[in-house]
């Protein structure tokens, strides 16, 4: 607990180099029901037709009534015969005849209708008894598939629940990182988060925060709860307790003092830089065997430079050696803006190099530079302070992490030459960017980079060219055309004939039979005439309806930004973009840096575990179908599963002092 509040330093501390987390949608991994929902069988179709069939029969069979009337009448006639047989005595009338007949038509007519009712009565009931039993075998199947569907729902739920919804973001490879952009807030979140996960998984790391604020005080927090060794130096209020100069030799100590004063200025000529290293290289030649601290160096300069001096920091005979053995006066004279700037860096230093030993070796050590403005003492100094973490590198003193936050103003080179030392000796280093500007844009490429947000638009363009681009199909056009047809027409067809024939002929022809018979002739004509005439007319008429419509989409290859410039500028405080250059292509991933995020998934775990309890409650004594155990039985294996907060392994022990 801190002020009250839960600290997530646990979840933080754990040996896994993590960067942030990506967001995991649960959804993804949910499993769908594969039982299909049961088919609903039609109520007794085969029954419902005979009813129907039974009512279609009804009209035909009822006109049969007068065919059983008219059995009655007979059975009636016969009766009543039987009965006059059997009494002789009795009178035979009409009226008894007619009323006999009458009553066995109606008896017969009255037995064959109720009996085609009752039959359709049965037919009927029996079809409703059916239907019902099929509809109650209906309702138990969905209502057991219901069941099944309810249980393996719960049990999934159960498992998506258990499925971490922020992953750990890895950090890539094991050499350096860049980190551009962002403000103060999204630095230190960062550094809490990657600075526990680094600590905890490669060993002991050095911070060098050179941002102006102090942005390490939440990590130096959760290393000290967990037990680690902590070694915070907040300069320039401690410079006089400050190792920065300790053990350094003459030519080490004009060294990082020459290349720390002439920094990134490119205008600094090599005359210039060696004239300023003689200069100073003598001075502490002079002043070796009472201490190389920045008081008496700046002393020594103003005893060269002819200037009053407190006499505090330099002995007389120092001062001697200095005014008669160390450069002759014209040689001060003409070296004099030199020693001005060196007396004045110097003197800007306070106290520091007073410090003779090593300060205790520490799991965390944190040198920050807290400053109001920026100065050219405070360069200077931070300068020293990189200088001071590759000598710490260079001296094979275990480092495994190296974090430079706020790089900006530092020179390339000697950051070039500390991401060499690192890459020699297997020591990770994490540079850190307010912006990208020319100098910072040079030195990306050795790895990864992680971009926060640039809210600079020519910032955002250029890291969106860093990104690169790729080639993808966008949609170009978009064409929707509709139309339509309609005809209609009207013919007329009309015609005539007419013929004349006439055919004609004559026969003529004669007979003789002998000679006592005379001889006959007969002769015939005939002729006729057809005439014939025939008229047909006929119309015609069409009509017709067309429409058509179509949608056409157009596709073209463009090469374009990977990530737009916008989506960098909008980047909340607690977010950023990790961009990997490999041989498949470029890898861009989202990494959220929030370190209460860990808090969120215990809360979620919690909340599910006490979900999961009241449904068990709840459904305690209702049997589980069979085949939902089978169905949730793969989550077992499941690589994404965890079993609770205890399934992390415990950070391997650390030593306390």
């Amino acid at each position: 607990m801190v002020g009250g509040e839960v600290a997530p330093w646990p979840v933080l501390f754990v040996p896994e180099e993590r960067l942030g987390w990506s967001f995991s949608d649960r959804d993804r991994f949910r499993r769908t029901f594969a039982e299909p929902k049961p088919s609903i069988a039609p109520a007794a179709e085969g029954e419902s037709d005979r009813v129907q069939a039974v009512r279609r029969r009804l009209p035909g069979r009822l006109a049969w009534t007068w065919r059983f009337a008219v059995v009655g009448a007979v059975l009636g006639w016969v009766l009543l015969v039987r009965r006059h047989t059997a009494q002789p005595d009795q009178h035979l009338s009409p009226e008894s005849v007619l009323i006999a007949g009458a009553v066995g038509a109606a008896v017969g007519a009255v037995a064959w209708v109720g009996l085609l009712l009752g039959h359709l009565s049965v037919v009927r009931r029996y079809g409703s008894r059916r239907q019902a039993v099929q509809l109650h075998r209906n309702d138990a199947a969905l209502e057991a598939w219901s069941a099944r569907r309810a249980a393996f729902e719960d049990q999934e739920g159960r498992r998506l629940s258990s499925l971490p919804q922020w992953v750990s973001a890895p950090a890539p490879g094991h050499r350096r990182i860049d980190v551009v952009g962002g403000n103060l807030w999204g630095w230190e979140a960062f550094l809490t988060v990657f600075g526990a996960s680094a600590l905890a998984s490669r060993g002991p790391m050095v911070v060098l925060d050179l941002s102006g604020e102090p942005i390490v005080g939440e990590l130096a927090r959760g290393a000290v709860a967990s037990g680690l060794d902590v070694d915070v130096q907040m300069l320039p209020a401690e410079l006089a307790d400050s190792d920065l100069l300790t053990s350094l030799d003459v030519p080490s100590l004009v060294d990082i003092f020459i290349e720390s004063l002439h920094g990134g200025d490119s205008k600094a000529t090599r005359g210039e830089r060696v004239l300023d290293a003689r200069l100073l290289g003598a001075l502490c030649e002079k002043l070796v065997a009472g201490g190389l601290t920045m008081p008496r160096i700046a002393a020594g300069a103003r005893v060269l430079l002819n200037e009053p001096s407190d006499g505090e920091q330099l002995s007389p005979t120092e001062r001697a050696e200095l005014a008669d053995q160390v450069f002759s006066e014209a040689y001060r004279q003409q070296s004099s803006g030199s020693l001005r700037v060196i007396e004045a860096l110097a003197d800007s230093l306070g106290g520091l190099g007073q410090r003779t030993p090593r300060r205790p070796p520490a799991d965390l050590q944190c040198v920050s530079i807290s400053t109001t403005w920026r100065s050219g003492a405070g360069d200077f100094l931070a300068d020293l302070v990189v200088a001071w973490a590759a000598r710490q590198i260079a001296s094979d003193i275990e480092v495994a992490t190296l974090v430079v936050a706020g790089a900006d103003e530092l020179a390339p080179r000697h950051l070039e030459r500390l991401s060499d030392l690192c890459n020699r000796r297997g020591t990770r280093l994490v540079v850190m960017f307010r912006h990208l500007r020319e100098a910072s844009f040079e030195m990306l490429g050795a790895g990864p980079v992680a971009f926060m947000n640039l809210g600079n638009p020519q910032e955002a363009a250029r890291a969106a060219d860093f990104i690169g681009r790729d080639h993808r199909f966008e949609i170009s056009g978009l064409t929707r055309s509709i139309g339509g047809d309609q005809t209609h027409g009207v013919s007329d067809s009309d015609g005539g004939s007419e013929g004349v024939a006439q055919t004609g002929g004559r026969e003529r022809g004669a007979s003789t039979g002998g000679l006592a018979v005379a001889p006959s002739r007969s002769w015939g004509r005939s002729q006729s005439q057809t005439r014939t005439t025939s008229r047909d007319w006929g119309q015609t008429v069409t009509a017709s309806n067309s429409r058509n419509w179509s949608d056409t989409e157009s596709r073209a290859r463009v090469y374009e930004y990977a990530v737009e410039p916008r989506v960098l500028q909008q980047l909340p405080d607690y977010a950023m973009v990790l961009v990997e250059h490999a041989v498949a292509g470029v890898q861009v991933k989202a990494v959220e840096i929030n370190p209460e995020i860990p808090l969120l998934q215990q809360a979620d775990a919690e909340w599910s575990y006490q979900a999961s309890s009241i449904v068990a409650k709840f459904t305690q004594g209702v049997e589980v179908p069979v085949g939902a155990e089978a169905v949730a039985a793969p989550q077992a294996d499941d690589p994404r599963a965890v079993t609770g907060p205890d399934a992390v392994s415990h950070p391997r022990g650390w030593r306390k002092r």
